[in-house]
């Protein structure tokens, strides 16, 4: 698959908010909460917005984490302003 510059620009700004590459696992964490510090175990989708904007939504991959309970809602949904590059509103 192909992602235009722009639109993989706006993935990893989002990314690197959502699970910043420095931050690891507590000591002692479960199997399935690192699983959720990966950010392999996400999927991403982008819908374009508005004068410049674009969203970026991060969801659990299917069967990335076997941990039961409220996992479906470990994703959130970015506004990126792509002019600025400049993260706008964060919805978890």
């Amino acid at each position: 698959m192909r992602v235009p510059g722009p639109v993989a620009a706006a993935i990893e700004l989002a990314m690197d908010d959502f699970r910043p590459r420095d931050v690891k696992p507590h000591r002692g964490a479960t199997v399935d909460e690192v699983c959720m510090y990966q950010r392999e175990s996400f999927d991403v989708t982008t819908i374009p917005g508005p004068e410049g904007i674009l969203f970026v939504r991060f969801t659990l991959s299917p069967g990335a984490c076997e941990q039961e309970g409220a996992i479906n809602d470990a994703g959130a949904t970015y506004a990126v302003d792509t002019r600025g590059w400049r993260i706008l509103a964060v919805q978890h």
